[in-house]
């Protein structure tokens, strides 16, 4: 086979693959054996059919199979012989006219793995912050616990800041129904029935209804306004004022519980001293994660920023969907109906990428990292890994890894995800502290 190679872009190439008449015809009589073999025909033994025979029954199946290990050779040639570093196959033309008698002219479209040289990625400088605990800290998260376990009770009152009221708003713009107009933004559209918490630092409803409810009882009712920033996420809501008729259905104070033995026993402590001291020791692992995190974010930063290679098209738009998919998700978790996020799309595709750049780019940095390093993937990592999967998935272990032996693409996809931790972590090993 012959080729030529065009070059695109510097991440992609075309290459023009000539496969001789002789191969084809070879090719297919190799398959019209294989078929003779497997079916059966009236009056012939297995393997004795004539080949004309068995193209008339089994023409279009013997020309499928034939354009398929012609591709895959042409394929396997070019990967042999080119000397590219194919990422993936964008296009493909001329496998429709593929016929024995003449010779086939095949173009692959391909996005190659860019050249780039490494960076130097060894002691590379971080900042590294001390992990404290204070006693606010445990305070802090001690009223969350008595929080969580708190009773409602209905109260014939008007609502004080840290109650929960149930009620129901609607907004407008002018005539126009703040639902109607950013369909997304739902806690900023309607809702028939809700509950917020008065006065809520952290609540994630409309501010002036959150902030207004404070003084009202069950079968109030009320007007609120919220202004949109100039610069809101949601284009048709930038810099206009929304107006909203707020109704209260009821009131309920919240009581925490008694710090008594049955509340210690609820929460598997001895008493007060046990409980604070599983909170700190709570708090200091997850703000050890978060330390962690942070440094390799960080590294990942510097990383990147010490080289500048073009990313193949392909790899970004594989990516930018995969955020998508993220958003999607966590979006119909939080209640979105998904024709919401469907009519979005594109947008949303397009506003993703730039992270699906950074992405792309540092797995190519740590995917060389690994290879220079000789960073593999062993048994037991993706041991570990599908367990912490099949956990995630809430699946049995023994039925997770079954399926995913069932899924080539998905299991790929999870050792290269190992892979680049992996790397990451070799070069989290060998950095050093700023200022050190």
């Amino acid at each position: 086979m012959n080729f030529t190679i065009e070059d695109i872009s510097p991440t992609r190439k075309a290459v023009v693959l000539t496969v001789p008449a002789a191969e084809i015809a070879d090719q297919e009589k190799a398959l019209v054996r294989e078929f003779a073999g497997e079916v059966r025909l009236p009056g012939f033994r297995p393997g004795k059919a004539p080949a004309d025979l068995i193209k008339k029954q089994y023409g279009k199946a013997v020309a499928e199979e034939l354009k398929n290990k012609i591709i895959a050779a042409g394929y396997k040639h070019i990967s042999a012989e080119a000397k590219l570093n194919i990422y993936t196959i964008v296009d493909l033309k001329g496998a429709d006219d593929l016929s024995a008698g003449k010779d086939a002219e095949l173009r692959y479209e391909l996005d190659v793995v860019p050249e780039f040289e490494l960076p130097e990625y060894k002691g590379l400088e971080v900042a590294e912050e001390p992990v404290v605990v204070s006693d606010e800290d445990v305070e802090n998260t001690l009223k969350t616990v008595r929080s969580q376990r708190a009773k409602f009770e209905v109260v014939d009152r008007a609502a004080e800041k840290g109650d929960y009221v149930k009620l129901g708003y609607e907004g407008k713009i002018g005539d126009e129904f703040v639902k109607d107009l950013a369909p997304n933004a739902y806690l900023f559209g309607s809702q028939p029935t809700t509950w917020e918490e008065a006065a809520g630092e952290d609540a994630p409803g409309v501010p002036a209804i959150v902030n207004g409810i404070v003084g009202k009882k069950a079968g109030d009712k009320f007007d609120a306004t919220h202004e949109f920033p100039a610069d809101y996420e949601v284009e048709t809501l930038r810099g206009k004022t929304a107006a909203y008729a707020v109704e209260v259905f009821e009131v309920r104070a919240k009581i925490l519980p008694e710090m008594d033995e049955e509340f210690f026993k609820s929460v598997n402590a001895k008493d007060l001293d046990d409980l604070k001291a599983q909170i700190r020791t709570g708090i200091e692992k997850r703000k050890e994660n978060e330390a962690k995190n942070k440094k390799r974010q960080a590294l990942i930063e510097t990383l990147n920023g010490k080289v500048e290679f073009e990313l193949p098209e392909s790899a970004v738009d594989r990516e930018a969907y995969n955020i998508f998919l993220e958003f999607a998700n966590m979006q119909i978790r939080q209640g979105v109906d998904v024709k919401t996020i469907e009519a979005q799309r594109d947008e949303l595709l397009k506003n993703s990428k730039d992270a699906a750049k950074t992405r792309v780019k540092t797995q190519m940095l740590l995917a060389k990292i690994a290879e220079k390093e000789g960073v593999k993937v062993e048994q037991n990592d993706l041991n570990e890994r599908i367990l912490q999967e099949a956990y995630i998935a809430r699946t049995p272990v023994d039925k997770f890894a079954k399926e995913l032996s069932k899924d080539r693409d998905r299991l790929m996809e999870m050792q290269r995800a190992i892979m680049f931790n992996k790397a990451l972590d070799f070069v989290v090993e060998n950095s050093k502290p700023k200022n050190a």
